[in-house]
């Protein structure tokens, strides 16, 4: 069981789809996937839905906060990103 502010780093994958809207995953948290063409809905969803799935698998409240908000590569290039979160058990 996880104690109070042990914490985990997480990669999540923002991808821009062919319809223009965006899809989110990370392989570092199975069941993870958001798409949509409201690409603001599929941002502000990123937070609350790993905060469920992530404590579910450790049956205990995390919060998630972004880790570094910078791009790894040119977006207009790539039409993809990769973010780095934080979850922690909340205490």
């Amino acid at each position: 069981m996880p104690k109070p502010n042990d914490s985990w780093v997480i990669s999540v994958v923002f991808e821009t789809r062919s319809d223009g809207g965006l899809r989110v995953y990370s392989d570092d948290v199975p069941g993870f996937m958001l798409s949509h063409t409201d690409t603001s809905a599929v941002y502000r969803d990123v937070k609350p839905a790993l905060e469920t799935i992530i404590g579910e698998m450790v049956h205990s409240k995390v919060s998630i906060e972004p880790v570094d908000k910078s791009k790894s590569l040119p977006w207009f290039e790539t039409h993809r990103e990769v973010r780095v979160y934080e979850a922690r058990v909340a205490a």
